[in-house]
């Protein structure tokens, strides 16, 4: 006859945090915004809790952080492209990059609808229809 011997309470112990790290990395993954990754999603999951749907940012950051209002960030109004791409990959003071969230085409693209929404071609006809 086999005789059957029941893991110690420590190897139970280590099997249920096992299963849990590996839940937790599963949930993880699946968290996020939805993919594929439009720009239009980009900036409204990564950039819009910060700059605001319009671009101008809330008020009340703005007063301590004017770089928030897109619509007067000299970066943006300039329509470089290559400090807007960096900006949003490493960031910068309080605003963190995004490098390990967006691949470089989701960057590509989020940096061309950033100015176009908010750039100086935007600036120059207000009322126009925006992306």
């Amino acid at each position: 006859m086999t005789q059957r011997t029941l893991p110690s309470s420590g190897g139970v112990f280590a099997l249920a945090v096992s299963a849990f790290l590996a839940l937790l990395l599963l949930l993880a993954g699946a968290c996020g915004p939805p993919r594929p990754l439009t720009p239009e999603v980009s900036y409204d999951y990564f950039c819009a809790r910060c700059h605001g749907d319009d671009g101008t940012g809330d008020p009340k950051a703005v007063r301590l952080n004017p770089k928030l209002d897109l619509l007067t960030s000299e970066m943006i109004r300039s329509g470089d492209r290559e400090q807007l791409r960096q900006r949003i990959v490493q960031g910068e003071g309080s605003m963190p990059g995004f490098e390990d969230k967006l691949e470089p085409r989701e960057v590509d693209e989020l940096v061309t609808y950033t100015l176009e929404r908010f750039g100086p071609a935007a600036a120059a006809n207000p009322g126009a229809d925006r992306p």
